[in-house]
């Protein structure tokens, strides 16, 4: 950023304000500027810091990938739509942080207006539920993680 001196960046900052712009972004061959205004208090940021975040970001990712690989997926084993209750006026069938057992109903997949009960086929707790009530499920696709006991 040594391009940009302090008095430029002052002065894009008024130009923003004046002219009601809510970002500004300048890029060299050396290095680039955005200034995102939020309200009256313009943010600057810099493609280190955006570089530095996307890091972060990537580095979270893998750590939680490594955590659902000593996880058991539960997944479906039909097309459908997922309904975590029996009806909707009753409580869940599982909830996150629930102990379940090998054979216990987990939710039910709607096909062709039919109500398949699926039961799980792990002992463990619900660590995860990974589509929403009502939502359409691929055949194979995860329904829920579950750490054994």
């Amino acid at each position: 950023m040594k391009n940009f001196e302090p008095e430029y960046i002052e002065k894009l900052i008024d130009i923003m304000k004046n002219n009601e712009l809510t970002e500004i972004m300048l890029d060299d061959s050396e290095s680039s500027l955005t200034i995102k205004s939020s309200g009256y208090k313009p943010v600057i940021k810099e493609k280190a810091a955006e570089a530095e975040v996307v890091e972060q970001e990537q580095t979270q990712t893998l750590e939680i990938e490594e955590e659902k690989k000593k996880l058991t997926p539960i997944v479906s084993n039909m097309v459908g739509l997922y309904f975590s209750k029996p009806s909707p006026n009753e409580a869940p069938f599982v909830k996150v942080g629930d102990e379940i057992k090998e054979g216990q109903v987990i939710c039910i997949i709607e096909t062709i207006k039919l109500m398949n009960k699926i039961t799980s086929d792990v002992t463990g707790k619900v660590v995860e539920i990974c589509i929403e009530d009502g939502k359409p499920v691929e055949y194979g696709q995860v329904i829920m993680y579950v750490e054994e006991n």
